[in-house]
């Protein structure tokens, strides 16, 4: 052989050697940053019960503890919006019905519309007296859309909270009441679209001076109504009498009789993606609460329940999500209750069918996403995308203990290549 075909030879076998080596070096110095499970140790000191995952493309990237399952709190809403988005449609709206019968009695009906608030109330009203009708009776509320098993989630201890409040078909301004307590204990309505009204005084008597938002369910019964449906009545009188109309008799509970006569259809101009977006924004546990239950009713037909609901969503976990029921477990759909679980892994599901419904949820720190606290619990969660350049990468934290690392951790997911 030609001394210099040898010399070839030997400069690449030598090159060979040394590309090798030098790929050998940096392999071995970068591979224990990834664990076997895909860890990422300089995460570890800020998880003492907890998991994180992130994922490119439905790809886990890094991960830990990423088939444990932990308490969501309010990220689970996000598996609720996207149930109420693929079942009862982006385009559903909720309605409230108004009857009237031969004796005059004004019967209203309400099928759990989410955001049915004082404004509202005082269109309905308006449309009443465009009908022609200037005196009632009695008014007759008919909440029968609903029939829960319990009032209230375990997770819920009935406070004066405004997270706190019950699920009703017929509730008004999130089932919470607007007060301003002045001195010697006069009570006024904050809220120039709130009238005055009389549950308002019972209330507000034995409060401190200030503004106040509170849990209408809360409080001792002002008569044989419900809270709930006093506050609905109250107001319903007080906006009718506003446009005019004589209301002679009294509030009741009741039902709608078959001769009563539809006198409106009053239906909301939100869709189920405008209040996704807004449940999301707020994390109102009352929104999230009353479109997992249109979801039980939209499966399982009328009135609705727990228990239908939470069919509905074991069904939708297992046929649509593709996912076992262990890996999520739901009471409830707002995240309030302490039974709720999750797995990251499923989770990442939940927002890789996400993906389209992007722009309802809320940005925070620039990270489009959506938190969880139970800070009492010690439940602190992140779940969201990070949007780097064509990529969209869906992360998940979930940690169940007393620190709240959360901010730590998302920091050093965001920064990974």
């Amino acid at each position: 052989m030609r001394p210099i075909v040898v010399e070839k030879l030997l400069r690449k076998i030598y090159y060979s050697i040394f590309f090798g080596a030098v790929l050998f070096f940096f392999v071995s110095l970068f591979l224990p940053c990834l664990s076997q499970s895909g860890e990422l140790p300089n995460l570890r000191k800020y998880i003492s019960n907890g998991g994180y995952a992130l994922s490119t493309n439905g790809k886990t990237l890094f991960s830990k503890n990423l088939t444990t399952p932990f308490i969501p709190a309010s990220t689970l809403k996000l598996v609720t919006s996207l149930a109420a988005l693929e079942i009862l449609g982006p385009n559903h709206f909720f309605s409230t019905y108004i009857y009237r019968d031969t004796q005059g009695t004004l019967y209203v009906k309400g099928s759990g519309d989410p955001f049915l608030v004082s404004e509202k109330i005082r269109t309905i009203a308006r449309l009443v007296a465009e009908k022609g009708v200037t005196e009632i009776n009695n008014i007759i509320l008919d909440d029968t859309a609903f029939a829960l098993e319990h009032p209230i989630t375990d997770g819920s201890i009935n406070s004066s909270n405004p997270y706190d409040v019950g699920c009703t078909a017929l509730g008004v301004n999130f089932n919470t009441v607007p007060l301003k307590v002045l001195q010697h204990a006069k009570v006024e309505s904050p809220e120039s679209q709130t009238p005055y009204l009389r549950i308002m005084g019972q209330i507000g008597k034995n409060l401190n001076s200030g503004y106040h938002r509170v849990n209408v369910d809360a409080y001792p019964r002002q008569s044989e109504l419900a809270n709930n449906l006093l506050y609905f009545g109250q107001l319903f009188q007080t906006l009718l009498e506003e446009q005019g109309i004589v209301v002679k008799g009294t509030i009741k509970q009741g039902v709608v009789p078959q001769e009563a006569e539809l006198v409106i259809q009053y239906t909301a101009e939100e869709t189920t993606g405008d209040l996704v977006k807004s449940c999301l924004l707020s994390s109102n546990n009352f929104m999230a609460n009353q479109l997992y239950l249109a979801i039980g009713v939209k499966q399982y037909g009328s009135p609705a329940t727990w228990e239908k609901s939470q069919k509905a969503m074991a069904a939708f976990v297992h046929n649509t999500l593709g996912l076992r029921n262990q890996q999520i477990t739901m009471v409830e759909g707002s995240g309030l209750s302490m039974k709720n679980r999750i797995t990251p892994e499923a989770l990442l599901v939940v927002l890789e069918q996400f993906k389209p419904y992007a722009s309802l949820l809320p940005v925070k720190y620039g990270v489009v996403m959506k938190s969880g606290t139970l800070r009492k619990s010690g439940v602190f969660c992140y779940a969201g995308l990070i949007h780097r350049g064509k990529d969209t990468r869906c992360f998940v934290i979930l940690l169940n203990q007393k620190q709240n690392n959360r901010d730590k951790i998302l920091n050093v997911l965001y920064h990974q290549l």
